[in-house]
């Protein structure tokens, strides 16, 4: 763990996102994962983002990932709550591909921010030809290696010919972008007409995000620059001309969200009182208002028009 020490926190003088300059400061919390430095996030109105501030410096975000801990570039841990993490995401892993050919039967996919590849070697095991984009390292060095998969660094996405994916997917990778106005144009030029986008986000309206307040996991400051809601996610897409086709639900997000924030707490018997709001949060999301912990945005770029699988 380190320690940075900070000068005193100004306001932002406009939106990261829409360049508004009517600002409310939503919160104050601290990078309770592994710095301890006290941040904020700022909403705006006009678009409905939300984001952290003090940004930090692009050369200054790597070591915050920086540890350990910080599981999801990792295979090897053995702790309870790692055990939990991966369980979960080999679930989901088939899930994820059930999803896809819902939408599409096209099988050139590119995966945004892949980390060790978990997700593209299950595509490609399924007949998928397969990229890779990944910042980090040793998670891409682990993506070919291990799996043998075709994995570049972000600079790249600009020397991949246009048109080339019937299908993009950011699995909880957005809100870590510094720039999402460029990388949505990314997308948008890489993607066939009538090809899809997946992207994974937690929902800062959720019932566990309310609960938790500035203790909720997924804030996650200052990895997570942004936060986002529906008419956020909205604003951004159809700024880059996007369709939404769909809003699905991450059920588990809310169990592992929750068992991370517990632990914030330093609360006793922090498995089960997560469970329990883990439980709380779906129910209340089940009941009506549909705000799970975590969401998954199903956009489509405008053009040819590609025939939905069905369900496998």
């Amino acid at each position: 763990m380190f320690h940075v020490k900070q000068s005193p926190i100004s306001a932002p003088e406009k939106c990261l996102l829409c360049d508004n300059k009517e600002l409310t400061k939503h919160l104050e919390l601290k990078d309770y994962f592994l710095t301890e430095e006290t941040f904020h996030i700022y909403h705006c109105p006009a678009c409905s983002i939300m984001f952290t501030w003090p940004k930090p410096e692009s050369h200054e975000l790597p070591a915050y990932y920086r540890s350990k801990d910080y599981i999801s570039h990792s295979n090897k841990k053995s702790d309870l709550q790692s055990r939990v993490y991966q369980f979960i995401r080999n679930y989901t892993l088939r899930q994820k591909i059930r999803l896809i050919r819902r939408f599409t039967k096209g099988n050139m996919i590119l995966d945004i921010g892949c980390a060790t590849g978990e997700f593209l070697n299950q595509c490609k095991k399924r007949g998928y030809t397969t990229t890779g984009v990944e910042p980090d390292e040793q998670a891409r060095g682990y993506a070919g290696g291990v799996h043998g998969l075709n994995v570049t660094e972000p600079g790249e996405l600009n020397n991949i010919p246009p048109l080339t994916f019937d299908v993009i997917t950011l699995w909880h990778v957005l809100e870590h972008v510094e720039d999402p106005d460029e990388r949505m144009e990314q997308i948008y030029r890489l993607l066939k007409p009538g090809g899809y986008v997946f992207i994974a986000l937690p929902n800062r309206a959720s019932n566990d995000a309310s609960h938790y307040g500035k203790y909720w996991a997924a804030w996650d400051v200052p990895r997570h620059l942004f936060h986002y809601d529906r008419n956020s996610l909205k604003f951004l897409a159809e700024k880059h001309q996007f369709e939404i086709s769909d809003i699905r639900p991450m059920l588990f997000d809310s169990y592992y969200i929750s068992l991370l924030s517990e632990k914030y707490m330093n609360h006793s018997l922090y498995f089960i009182r997560a469970a329990y709001r883990g439980f709380v949060s779906n129910f209340m999301a089940g009941m009506g208002n549909n705000e799970y912990s975590s969401l998954i945005y199903i956009l489509r770029k405008p053009g040819a028009k590609i025939k939905a699988a069905d369900a496998v």
